[in-house]
């Protein structure tokens, strides 16, 4: 096996759903079922340990909620859980926005798209194990017909996504799936956990760097994720929304991201005093040192002491990288700082920030005119902490029948939730010089060509509309799975970055903004409301009759 190999790469648990370690030899033997056979090795027959085989780290079958298996089981004893039906996965609000003052409008914002890459994992690996068909068996619910089903469920439809780091507005799809309803209902909750979880904290840190305006952002919020997988995704998810470095050096080994770190308030107590402390660092790290100044006191021990510290490397042909604050008033400190490292003549010296920083702290600390040149952002980002959950929802649309598809809608008394019905797909539309004007959602047999203008009416308030010409449209999603086969080639991650930079670069500041942002336009086509309408008076009516 080559260094990125893997067993599991090599025997793949799909087929070989059993490992038998005779007790003779120890030797493994991979098999199909469980049924005894002769040892490779010796030719033994009679004593062998059978253990389900299967990789640990993608076990995903059972990552679903019970009514989910309810649903799928009661399908399938009705003989209905291959109907073909189309899914829709999008979101109503977008997280982090807030009115400020008296605002009563309309709220817009965003959502940075992410996940992709993890979901893609997921359905290419994704299969009931015999660990999970005992389990299930254990609970005394399902038939052996329907665990048989199981051990040969695999995910055959087609999928379509837009592109991770895209742009996405409320209500727009961003994932549409076609397949077996059976599938469709299986991978809903693994879907949105991890779309929903990576795409939420690429949209916080893609606010952040339009809060720093260009400046060094580092990710170091590991200790206080939900978890060592949230703490690894959320340093990927940062780096895809424009962060420079992450303190989590499991990110950089298995993504690649860049990463970085000095030291923490106990190495500087562990010394005799603050100048020792920052020497010895010094020395061992001449080319990335940067000095945490406030563990005793910033202006009369911490800074005096990092002048001392860098005017001695200077001595020894180094330079002192920076400072780091790590409380206190920022915005006053690092403007004293800045004075009193130029009067010494160390203006090359930076200034680190930290101390549970987000999008609205950075903005008040520019205005301030704080001189903060890189910063260090934690717990606000990673818990994504004044928005804990992105509302993403999987909602089915169509369903086909012997002879078409017959389009499906959910009511509510609720305007926002009631759902845009069919099998769709969603453009964007441009003006000459590249800017987005609006999102344009239609079915999916309408097409946009020999269109001069196109009228974007506001999905809910008939009085609001834009007219759009002279554009470029671009569909948004992009085929992922093709009869459960991958047919996209996956960008790197440095690539996924410069997408969403780009992508960003497409929008006007004013739909960007961290307070009261424009609301962007997305609407429907006349034929899609038409038909959102019929079926919303159908349904009204039969209820009544």
């Amino acid at each position: 096996m080559t260094p990125d190999k893997t067993l599991f790469d090599v025997i793949d648990p799909k087929i070989y759903r059993f490992v038998h370690i005779c007790q003779t030899c120890g030797q493994p033997n991979f098999r199909t079922t469980d049924q005894l056979q002769k040892c490779a090795a010796c030719d033994e027959t009679r004593s062998f340990e059978v253990l389900p085989y299967y990789d640990p780290s993608r076990d995903y079958a059972l990552d679903a909620d019970e009514y989910a298996l309810s649903m799928m089981y009661a399908l399938y004893k009705k003989g209905l859980h291959k109907t073909e039906v189309v899914f829709d996965d999008f979101y109503r609000k977008a997280p982090f926005v807030k009115p400020t003052g008296d605002y009563q409008g309309e709220l817009g914002g965003y959502v940075a798209f992410g996940g992709l890459q993890q979901l893609i994992d997921i359905i290419q690996n994704l299969y009931f194990n015999e660990s999970d068909i005992a389990y299930l068996r254990s609970k005394n619910l399902y038939d052996e017909d329907f665990l048989e089903e199981l051990r040969n469920l695999r995910f055959t439809g087609h999928l379509d996504a837009m592109e991770e780091g895209q742009i996405v507005f409320p209500n727009t799809p961003y994932i549409r799936i076609i397949a077996p309803v059976i599938e469709c209902i299986w991978i809903e909750a693994q879907l949105l956990n991890t779309i929903n979880s990576e795409s939420l904290l690429m949209t916080k840190g893609s606010r952040i760097i339009t809060a720093t305006d260009g400046q060094t952002v580092i990710e170091m919020g590991k200790r206080r994720a939900q978890g060592r997988d949230a703490s690894v995704q959320g340093a990927r998810a940062a780096y895809i929304a424009g962060f420079h470095f992450t303190s989590n050096l499991k990110a950089g080994k298995k993504y690649g991201v860049p990463t970085t770190g000095t030291h923490a308030h106990l190495f500087v107590q562990f010394f005799p005093s603050e100048l020792d402390a920052f020497l010895a660092f010094a020395e061992v790290f001449p080319a990335k040192s940067i000095l945490l100044v406030d563990t005793f006191d910033v202006l009369e021990s911490g800074i005096p002491n990092a002048i001392k510290t860098a005017k001695i490397m200077e001595e020894r042909g180094h330079r002192l990288n920076g400072i780091r604050l790590d409380s206190g008033d920022l915005a006053f400190l690092s403007k004293r700082a800045r004075e009193m490292l130029d009067s010494a003549g160390l203006s090359y010296v930076k200034i680190a920030a930290s101390s549970d920083l987000d999008e609205y702290t950075i903005a008040s600390l520019k205005l301030q005119g704080a001189k903060i040149d890189v910063w260090g952002i934690g717990t606000k980002f990673i818990t994504a902490y004044d928005s804990p959950a992105l509302g993403g929802v999987h909602k089915i649309v169509a369903r086909k029948t012997e002879q078409e598809w017959i389009a499906l809608i959910k009511i509510s008394e609720n305007l926002d939730k009631i759902i845009n019905p069919g099998l769709k797909k969603v453009y964007r539309l441009y003006d000459r010089n590249g800017m987005a004007k609006g999102d344009y959602i239609c079915l999916e047999d309408e097409t946009l060509d020999n269109l001069n203008e196109i009228i974007l009416k506001h999905p809910t308030n008939p009085l609001k509309s834009k007219r759009v010409t002279d554009f470029t449209a671009v569909e948004l999603l992009r085929p992922i799975f093709r009869d459960g086969q991958l047919v996209y080639q996956m960008p790197s991650l440095d690539e996924i970055r410069a997408f969403h930079r780009k992508q960003k670069s497409t929008f006007w500041e004013e739909y960007l903004r961290l307070d009261n942002p424009e609301v962007y336009p997305v609407a429907l086509s006349d034929r899609l409301r038409a038909l959102k309408d019929k079926l919303i008076h159908d349904k009204r009516r039969h209820s009544l009759t």
